[in-house]
Formats: C-alpha cells, structure tokens, sequence
C-alpha cells in the first residue's frame, strides 16, 4: 500500500520558514539565505533596537559574527498559529577573542505572509551573553 505524502498545512509551511532561516542563516553561515527569506521592507524588532529589510540585518549579522564562531541554534519549542511562528531556541558559539564558548537562550516571533519574513520580534539573554564575557 503506497501513501501519499499530504501537502503541509501553510501554518506548518510558516513553521518550516522559520526553521530553515536559523539552520541557514546562523548554522549554516548563508548570507544568501537573508534576502531570500527576509523581505526588503520586513522589520525586525530586537528588544529597543529595529532593523528594516536584510540590509540593516546584515550589519546585526556580520558584526555578531566578526565577534563569535561556531553558531549552533537549536529549536526547543516551536508553535504556529496562522501566520505567526514562535520559536524558543538555545544557541551555542565561540567568543573568537578569548576562544571560550557561550550559551544563551531566546525567542524569536515571526509573521510569514506569501512564503517569506515580514515581521518579527525577537529576545534574547544578551545580559548572560555579558556576564559570559565579563567572566573571569
């Protein structure tokens, strides 16, 4: 007996977005990945700071990454209803400078409309990321 695959619920195809920009863009290292997924007029609010369209978010990317190695975000929960994903993540990497590795946790909320990133909301545990990097 052969079955079918059934198509993805477009809930669930929001869900997959959100998933493959942190495999992509922070595991992966694709730059690339951004434009594709991230639209030209999106916003992402990151706790007090905004940053509008890949553009202003590759400059958030690449400064990270002058500073930290070895990214490895992994999904904890994952939830989707309609056209919001929420996603708790952890996130491992590698202070270039003192070569320690660090852990911080956060949460990313995303609103997909016709298969890409129009807005999102993101928080995460910037003063553990300092006190990492405070530490003696």
């Amino acid at each position: 007996m052969s079955s079918a695959s059934q198509p993805l619920s477009t809930t669930e195809r929001n869900k997959q977005l959100v998933l493959r920009w942190f495999r992509e863009v922070w595991n992966e290292g694709r730059r690339e990945t951004v434009s594709e997924l991230f639209l030209d007029d999106a916003v992402l609010h990151d706790g007090g700071h905004t940053m509008r369209g890949p553009k202003e978010f590759l400059v958030f990317y690449d400064n990270l990454r002058a500073q930290f190695t070895d990214f490895r975000i992994s999904p904890v929960v994952d939830l989707a209803e309609g056209d919001h994903v929420c996603l708790h993540w952890v996130a491992t990497f590698r202070h270039k400078e003192s070569g320690r590795p660090m852990h911080i946790t956060g949460t990313s909320v995303v609103r997909v409309a016709d298969g890409r990133m129009v807005e999102a909301w993101q928080n995460w545990d910037a003063a553990g990321l300092q006190a990492q990097l405070s530490a003696q």
